[in-house]
């Protein structure tokens, strides 16, 4: 199996409209086909300052798969919300295609471990709770697009390019997710709503 070269990145921002400002120029960069395939989030606090999940949006064939790659990458940088999220992208999506969603999860949260230096990834977390809103990205990147530079709005951000490692065997797991991803047509719509 092939790599293919992923990139994660976070950002904080101001407002929720700053963040989804940003999130609007990410998947537009997919559509005009800058990125292979895409799982994107924004992360905002409620009125109690509790982070949820405001909107996401993937270019995953299954709705579950979408949610899975995004909950993984939030189990490594903020665990509690990563868990709520991935709980909801097994409950709707089905037993059988939530299932295979929530398997696959643990081995890309293994591979994010093994390939984001831990430095980054508490830096990463801090910086996705720090803000009024947030943004969450986990790209294929073949054509090395400077995702941070599509990045405007963002007070900070962090981008980690390269995410990937050929001898490592959770790659597999990682890999296996994203041939699950197909053209946006088969996109789930945008703008779905999880909350912690």
């Amino acid at each position: 199996m092939s790599t293919k070269p992923t990139t994660v990145a976070v950002a904080t921002y101001a407002s929720r409209d700053a963040a989804v400002e940003d999130y609007e120029i990410i998947r537009g960069a997919k559509h005009q086909g800058e990125l292979d395939h895409l799982a994107i989030a924004v992360i905002a606090k409620d009125d109690e300052g509790k982070l949820v999940v405001d909107r996401h949006d993937s270019t995953a064939k299954h709705f579950a798969w979408g949610g899975a790659i995004i909950g993984a990458s939030l189990v490594v940088l903020v665990p509690p919300l990563g868990i709520t999220t991935l709980a909801a992208a097994g409950a709707g999506a089905g037993a059988v295609a939530g299932a295979g969603a929530l398997a696959g999860a643990g081995g890309l949260i293994g591979h994010f471990y093994r390939n984001i230096p831990k430095e980054t990834v508490e830096e990463m977390g801090k910086t996705l709770s720090s803000g009024q809103a947030g943004l969450l990205i986990v790209a294929v990147d073949p054509k090395g697009l400077d995702v941070g530079a599509l990045l405007t709005n963002a007070e900070k951000k962090i981008v980690k390019t390269g995410v990937t490692d050929e001898k490592d065997a959770e790659n597999d797991a990682l890999e296996s997710a994203f041939e699950e991803l197909s053209d946006t047509s088969a996109a789930a719509p945008s703008g779905v709503t999880a909350s912690a």
